[in-house]
């Protein structure tokens, strides 16, 4: 992604990022919220022609929402935009960690890694 198209998506990886953190803190009902404005502002406030790939990476992080609610799994949502480096090296580092504690062997480890990098960043 470009810096260009970085900025373009900021205010959208803010909605993403409030609504991951209301489900980090098992706030549902705000969750909803700000799932539901970004919806809406995927369909009202991008809807010129211009705005096309803006909408569809707003299209895409909406579907990354509903895989993770269809799985219970919107605690393993990362961050997206500025936010988002940080915050996956900590809570990689600490997912790692807990599976070594559980005394899950290497293969699993790495099997459960890729899954949650793939539910969080998608097959692209």
């Amino acid at each position: 992604m470009t810096k260009e198209n970085k900025k373009k998506n900021e205010f959208a990886d803010y909605l993403f990022n409030q609504f991951v953190k209301a489900e980090r803190r098992d706030k549902q009902d705000w969750s909803l919220n700000y799932w539901n404005v970004l919806t809406q502002y995927a369909e009202i406030g991008l809807s010129d022609e211009e705005q096309s790939e803006e909408r569809l990476y707003v299209f895409k992080l909406d579907i990354i929402i509903r895989e993770a609610m269809s799985g219970w799994n919107t605690h393993l949502l990362l961050l997206r935009g500025k936010e988002a480096e940080q915050d996956y090296r900590e809570r990689m580092k600490k997912y790692e960690e807990r599976l070594r504690a559980i005394g899950h062997d290497e293969a699993t480890i790495k099997q459960m890694l890729d899954y949650k990098i793939k539910l969080n960043y998608g097959t692209d």
